[in-house]
């Protein structure tokens, strides 16, 4: 029985299975959610060709166009003076900046200039015996040399006899020496070559100077020049002459410069020319690193859109008469800072001009003016 039993349950529980499956396939497909579609607004811009000034930009820095790095050509201990040789000290053209220790060389001059004045008092015999018309001129000569005053020329030569008795008594090779040593001399003091401010010093009053030393940098901080690396394409469109807006990075302010010159040759590891800003604007100071506006000249036909907006950085949305989005390729001109300069559309195309999270090709969009 109760074998039975297990059989007739088993048989019961198939029976029912088979009835609810049928019933369950039977039953009709739930009805789809409706989803109610909201359109996007997006705001757009029209199309108006025109022209647009030709800007090319860069960034470099900023640099003393007089600037000299000065080197001792003399050994001695340097001297004080009324302006030390100091960072952000000034000096007029002419003026006294270095004043090194001469005192030994100079006393060695004067020395040489002793010997010329004997030299010349042993000749005076001679020539009042061979070249008696002459003597005066050399007598002269003598009486005004003084020891410690820079050799005057020597006496004009009127025959080839006289130059041969002169150079045979070494006055020619003794002259020239001494004159040689009276440049030497000079350059114990060096002087500035131009109005500047010291930029870099290495030195301070009592230092032993040796030759080929580095005293420091001395700079004219009147006229500016600033290096601009542009790509060579760009540097054909650029004239010496070009009015240019350099920027600041302190509170942006904007100087005024021009190009001064243009580098014929093309840098091999960077492909760029190198563009010379010249500016005489106060607010720049050297060692700025500031950026650059060079005014080229104008494009025709164009128009100028924001960066923020392009896709790939090659196309952008367009409206179609239907209201669909449309994703155009671009025919970029330049590419600016915050905008770029496109050509080749049509006056009164819409282009999206806000960057819209989920749009697509086809998209059903509300336009809307940017200009409300």
């Amino acid at each position: 029985m109760t074998f039975r039993k297990t059989w007739i349950v088993a048989i019961i529980v198939i029976v029912a299975g088979v009835v609810g499956y049928s019933y369950i396939s039977k039953m009709k497909k739930a009805p789809k959610k409706k989803v109610n579609k909201t359109l996007v607004i997006a705001p757009y811009m029209e199309v108006t060709n025109g022209i647009a000034p030709l800007i090319i930009e860069g960034s470099g820095q900023v640099k003393a166009k007089d600037r000299i790095d000065i080197f001792s050509e003399v050994n001695g201990v340097l001297q004080k003076t009324n302006k030390d040789f100091r960072i952000g000290v000034s000096f007029k053209k002419g003026e006294l900046m270095i004043k090194i220790n001469d005192s030994e060389f100079r006393a060695s001059l004067y020395a040489r200039h002793s010997d010329f004045q004997n030299l010349i008092t042993s000749l005076l015999p001679d020539i009042k015996l061979e070249f008696p018309d002459e003597f005066d001129k050399w007598y002269d000569y003598l009486t005004t040399m003084e020891i410690d005053k820079p050799l005057k020329p020597l006496p004009e030569v009127k025959s080839k006899k006289e130059k041969f008795f002169i150079t045979g008594r070494n006055i020619y090779s003794s002259y020239y020496g001494i004159r040689n040593l009276e440049a030497r001399l000079d350059k114990y003091n060096i002087r500035a070559p131009f109005t500047g401010i010291v930029t870099e010093s290495n030195v301070n009053p009592g230092t032993l100077i040796r030759i080929g030393q580095k005293i420091g940098v001395f700079s004219n901080t009147d006229v500016f020049e600033l290096e601009l690396s542009v790509k060579a394409v760009d540097a054909n469109l650029i004239s010496v002459g070009d009015m240019t807006e350099i920027i600041s990075p302190e509170g942006g302010a904007v100087c005024k410069g021009r190009v001064a010159r243009i580098n014929a040759a093309i840098d091999l590891n960077t492909q760029t020319v190198s563009v010379f800003i010249e500016t005489s604007d106060k607010g720049l100071r050297e060692g700025m690193f500031v950026k650059a506006r060079i005014s080229a000249g104008s494009m025709n036909n164009v128009f100028e859109m924001p960066r923020n907006i392009l896709v790939e950085n090659s196309y952008v949305y367009v409206i179609k008469s239907d209201s669909t989005l449309k994703l155009q390729e671009i025919d970029v001109v330049r590419f600016l800072d915050k905008s770029v300069v496109t050509k080749g559309f049509t006056d009164g195309t819409k282009i999206v001009s806000r960057n819209i999270p989920g749009i697509f090709p086809g998209m059903k969009i509300i336009p809307q003016s940017s200009k409300k």
